[in-house]
């Protein structure tokens, strides 16, 4: 088994714990209990299908979370579904609030795309896109952020939403030809 699915899996499973202990949502009943369901995701960089650091939690934002809400609330106004995938080199770091990922890439190769979506499991799935640097003088593009949206849009707004953003652990400098795949995990476990 490659090395690197053994460590993700295991970051997974740890992530999956750590999420439904630490994060939960109290969901109105028809009873006087409550039923709990938690919710989380994390994000994996690769430059040239090396990792540049390790799967980490991103910071779910309120646009998320409320859509998440709808969805497995079957409540209308889920929108679209979420799988496009950006990349941005902004300076500031991700913000529950955010609706736009900051310094947003739309050129050279790297602007926001549709990503392949998998089911891993029960309640759990992945969104993958390689990016492939192209059409750039030499490169030399900054690379320190990645979103999660339900639409392909170089500005979101109207029924575009930012799903889940998170800073890369280190910023990476991509030359032409360079390739970045970036692999987002989303799960939902119930309580």
């Amino acid at each position: 088994m490659n090395k690197n699915y053994v460590i993700e899996a295991i970051l997974v499973a740890v992530a999956v714990v750590a999420i439904y202990s630490a994060v939960q949502v109290n969901v109105p009943v028809t009873s006087s209990a409550t039923s709990k369901v938690g919710f989380g995701s994390s994000v994996c960089v690769y430059l040239n299908n090396q990792p540049i650091g390790p799967c980490t939690h991103n910071a779910m934002m309120n646009g998320g979370l409320n859509w998440t809400r709808d969805l497995i609330g079957n409540w209308s106004g889920g929108g679209s579904p979420v799988k496009y995938i950006a990349l941005g080199n902004g300076s500031s770091a991700e913000s529950p609030g955010d609706t736009t990922l900051a310094g947003q890439i739309n050129d050279c190769g790297l602007a926001i795309a549709e990503g392949a979506y998998a089911s891993v499991n029960v309640g759990n799935w992945s969104i993958s896109k390689q990016f492939t640097v192209s059409g750039c003088a030499g490169g030399n593009i900054t690379v320190n952020s990645t979103a999660l949206y339900n639409q392909s849009a170089a500005s979101c707004t109207g029924n575009c939403m930012m799903f889940a953003g998170k800073n890369f652990a280190n910023s990476v400098t991509l030359m032409n030809s360079d390739q970045l795949n970036i692999t987002w995990y989303i799960w939902v476990v119930g309580g």
